[in-house]
């Protein structure tokens, strides 16, 4: 239920920053009015043809095929290219026939897109509430075993065991197996995509309820 709930929190404070950063940071690529038709259509050509541009919204029947103008289909096209391609490289320029505006130029049921870099975010936040892994200590083993797996990750494994030391954020409760967890996290956290794994001698498991607690935080690096 926890989780649930924070995937939803998460889901609206989406919600509320992709429509804040259209809102104030949004940018279409639309065609020149100014530039004559053939001009233009050329350009619309190149990216429907070769470019890679979604050229199907301006066909017959389509939401973008009114009005039936060389510069209204070709702001479509245009800004499809752009947002398709704008992060690798991919410009508004077409010949010089179009530009950069931050007026959404979507109407009727006509929808112009934008890509948000933010999306990114939301998947990483999205990985950790629903599939995040955790590395813990198992509590069914005697203290000195998973001591001896804790000496291990941090003197000769490489984990980070400086928040488990007196007056850091880990270090309460001072137990063996609650600093073990923490130990056994970030080394699994650290190596895991180069082949570290949740064992330590079979003193710990995973698990997909996130352990931290209070200010002690448990690192979480999505595959």
């Amino acid at each position: 239920m926890k989780t649930f709930c924070l995937g939803i929190a998460i889901a609206l404070l989406f919600i509320t920053v992709t429509f804040s950063a259209k809102a104030e940071f949004g940018q279409w690529c639309v065609a020149d009015g100014q530039i004559p038709d053939n001009v233009i259509q050329a350009a619309v050509d190149w990216a429907c043809q070769t470019g890679g541009a979604d050229c199907s919204t301006i066909q017959p029947n389509q939401p973008c095929f009114l009005p039936n103008t060389a510069k209204d289909h070709a702001s479509v096209v245009f800004n499809s290219y752009y947002q398709r391609y704008k992060h690798n490289s991919g410009t508004c320029d077409f010949n010089s026939t179009a530009f950069i505006t931050q007026t959404d130029p979507s109407y009727g049921s006509c929808h112009f897109e934008i890509a948000i870099a933010l999306l990114f975010i939301t998947v990483m936040f999205s990985a950790k509430a629903e599939f995040g892994q955790w590395c813990v200590a198992d509590g069914q083993i005697p203290d000195n075993v998973i001591q001896a797996a804790v000496d291990w990750a941090c003197q000769t494994g490489g984990a980070d065991c400086s928040t488990i030391q007196p007056n850091q954020p880990c270090f309460l409760p001072n137990t063996v197996k609650d600093h073990a967890s923490v130990v056994f996290n970030n080394y699994y956290q650290r190596y895991k995509r180069n082949g570290g794994s949740c064992n330590f001698n079979s003193t710990a498991f995973i698990t997909q309820t996130d352990p931290s607690h209070d200010s002690c935080h448990f690192d979480y690096v999505p595959f």
